[in-house]
């Protein structure tokens, strides 16, 4: 048997058993668009202050480089972007786990062992990333909610979005129960602290010591693995339960026979989201200027807020869910769905590129650019994804990073270039 035969027939063998891995065939395409549009988001989410630095920049820094309309546009990022882009990415992820887990039992097998694998190969990726590019990595959070996701396989219906609701509302809630708000108190470092870490942070990126930005990561890994872990736990496995429920009640799947649905859920998403939304861009504009708002004023704005983000982030879906049904909206969407298909790929490659257009190991413009100015550099970003994305697929059945996630999961390597056969 000749090499291409033997990786050929790898698929097929593991096909008998219910454990392979998703082939061309069974794709849904409004999944990659949506994940294509999603990374988008994190991309725009994760530059403006995180990748440019201005998290780490003194107040008095942050203003001088703020104009009127970088007043509006970080306005329109808080209420449409921050928080919805991640909330549809998670949203996906516990939709495929469903798409899986329909699968393995059309087998006749267990989706668990294959699930677990996938999670500790994604573990492995994220500690990876965290180490060696960028400290704000999801895929740890990802892997680890995954685990949860798994004890709710045979919970259905009404009680999926109970659950998504609880978990989501959860830390927020119990955090601001005055015992655990005073231990939360005791923990969280002091303002000069806490200043000094950050202009520590904001050094590291911007210069040029290999070394104090190797201490900076292994020390944010630690922050957001030991400090944060139970609230993103939640978060996630919250977000992961409304996919999961989406998924095992075929939305996406039929699609095409309840558009109905989709267009109460664009309007009533739309209404709840920007609404819940604004609330809480309204509070983050008051604190850019100085203005306290009260601890109390906070924690009612998280019910709206969470709410908020789940519900436009639904919208989302459903617009892209209606506009597919468009021929010409489905030509133009699908031109973007490469980078969803290769979304683990894409997203470590924004790690790259961004931190190479930003930290002092590259072209060092962290602490440089106004808000307004980094939005063009995403979309330049996000185009050379796609670029990239479309020539890769056109000889390669996945992305570098799904493959290297796939060979792990499977316990060998997969198939990856495009042969006669698998056309």
């Amino acid at each position: 048997m000749t090499a291409t035969s033997r990786a050929d027939a790898e698929p097929a063998r593991a096909a008998a058993t219910g454990a392979a891995p998703t082939a061309a065939a069974e794709r849904i395409p409004a999944l990659d668009v949506l994940r294509g549009l999603a990374l988008y988001g994190v991309l725009l989410a994760n530059a403006v202050p995180w990748f440019s630095g201005r998290a780490f920049m003194t107040r008095d820094q942050r203003i001088a480089q703020r104009g009127p309309a970088d007043e509006v546009f970080l306005v329109l990022l808080n209420v449409f972007v921050d928080g919805k882009a991640m909330t549809l990415l998670t949203f996906l992820f516990g939709l495929g786990f469903a798409l899986q887990l329909q699968r393995a039992e059309a087998g006749g097998r267990s989706v668990l062992p294959t699930h677990f694998r996938r999670l500790a190969a994604l573990a492995f990726i994220g500690v990876c990333h965290v180490l060696l590019l960028w400290w704000g990595d999801i895929l740890w959070g990802y892997a680890t909610a995954g685990v949860g996701l798994a004890l709710f396989r045979r919970v259905r219906g009404a009680k999926l979005l109970a659950w998504a609701v609880a978990l989501t509302l959860a830390p927020q809630l119990v955090a601001s129960i005055p015992a655990v708000s005073a231990v939360v108190a005791h923990v969280t470092p002091e303002p000069a602290d806490l200043a000094a870490f950050r202009a520590q942070v904001f050094a590291a990126i911007t210069g040029h010591d290999r070394g104090a930005l190797a201490e900076i990561h292994v020390k944010q890994a630690y922050y957001h693995v030991g400090r944060i872990w139970l609230w993103y736990f939640a978060w996630v496995l919250g977000r992961y339960l409304v996919g999961y429920w989406a998924g095992t009640t075929r939305l996406l799947q039929d699609a095409g026979e309840r558009l109905p649905f989709f267009r109460k859920l664009l309007a009533w998403g739309l209404g709840l989201g920007l609404a819940g939304s604004s609330l809480m861009a309204g509070r983050r504009l008051l604190q850019r200027h100085g203005v306290a708002v009260p601890e109390s004023v906070g924690i009612a704005l998280v019910i709206p807020a969470e709410l908020g983000a789940m519900a436009l982030a639904s919208a989302y879906a459903a617009a892209v869910v209606l506009l597919m049904q468009k021929p010409a909206w489905r030509r133009a969407l699908m031109r973007i769905a490469p980078v969803g298909q290769m979304a683990l790929t894409s997203y470590l490659l924004q790690s790259l590129i961004c931190t190479f257009l930003f930290y002092g190991w590259g072209l060092g413009l962290a602490g440089r650019l106004r808000p307004v100015h980094i939005a063009p550099i995403t979309v330049a970003v996000f185009v050379l994804e796609v670029l990239l994305a479309r020539a890769w697929l056109s000889r390669f059945r996945f992305g570098p990073a799904e493959w290297l996630w796939r060979s792990l999961t499977y316990g060998r390597l997969q198939p990856l270039r495009i042969t006669a056969d698998s056309r």
